[in-house]
């Protein structure tokens, strides 16, 4: 089945939802990762399809309505070819990588949780071990 038949039938199933991607980008990525990772063969593509459907997902604001969010998929779903969907795609794995590596970048530095648990004098819990070889 063609991409962009399955982008259109993904935006009519995802405006039974209560939210909307924050940015057409948003939804463009919402689309494109969905469909990759349910037709990819390759496990690691389908794994970073997966990662951004669910990055994506989470930009998606509370208090956007449905129709603003079917309003979106319309729009992008347009935008979406059989041609452009792996580029349109590996932009948005992109962008979730961008990401990692933000946070990868802060390795060593105290999480909130750990700041959080020192300061009360936390001494048990799943970073107890962390915490005592600081």
């Amino acid at each position: 089945m063609k991409v962009t038949r399955l982008v259109i039938a993904l935006a009519c199933l995802a405006t039974s939802g209560a939210a909307a991607a924050q940015s057409g980008t948003d939804a463009r990525c919402i689309l494109l990762s969905n469909v990759f990772a349910k037709q990819s063969k390759d496990a690691n593509a389908q794994k970073t399809a997966e990662a951004s459907f669910y990055f994506y997902l989470g930009r998606i604001s509370n208090q956007t309505t449905a129709p603003q969010m079917k309003t979106l998929f319309d729009q992008q779903s347009k935008t979406i070819t059989d041609a452009n969907a792996g580029g349109l795609m590996g932009d948005c794995a992109k962008g979730v990588q961008t990401k990692m590596q933000l946070i990868q970048s802060l390795a060593g530095h105290a999480t909130c949780g750990e700041a959080a648990a020192a300061k009360a004098g936390a001494a048990s819990g799943p970073l107890a071990h962390r915490r005592s070889a600081s």
